[in-house]
């Protein structure tokens, strides 16, 4: 019996040691002059894509194809985006990888984004960003 409680235990933990936390700065350095296409993991739909210009600025653009510049905050482990079309300050998210692939978390709805595909395209906007 205590075997199988070991082996039940090793089970439920064996995801989670997959998954590795990084650091925002480790993120940025494997983001910066690329464009990230964001995917959410519970549907698989394109949730937007966003080109890292800086390490202190992107421009984000939705589904729709409308455009904003965000600035980057670094706080600890979370990496928080300040969108002048929407500036919240808690619009943090914490990276991480789980078996090569690249995630993020929202830090207050827990909602998780499979970073889809990384290229050098610019971001292509409907419309100039909002400033």
């Amino acid at each position: 019996m205590k075997r199988l409680a070991a082996f039940l235990l090793l089970l439920a933990t064996a995801p989670a040691t997959a998954q590795e936390q990084i650091t925002p700065d480790a993120f940025i350095d494997l983001v910066l002059k690329r464009t990230l296409s964001f995917s959410s993991i519970s549907t698989d739909r394109l949730v937007g894509v966003e080109e890292f210009l800086r390490r202190d600025l992107t421009v984000w653009a939705d589904e729709s194809g409308r455009c904003t510049y965000g600035r980057i905050e670094l706080r600890g482990p979370l990496l928080c985006f300040i969108y002048e079309d929407a500036p919240d300050p808690e619009n943090c998210w914490i990276p991480f990888m789980d078996q090569g692939t690249l995630l993020v978390m929202a830090n207050r709805s827990r909602e998780v984004q499979r970073i889809s595909d990384i290229s050098q395209d610019p971001v292509i906007c409907e419309d100039t960003p909002s400033s």
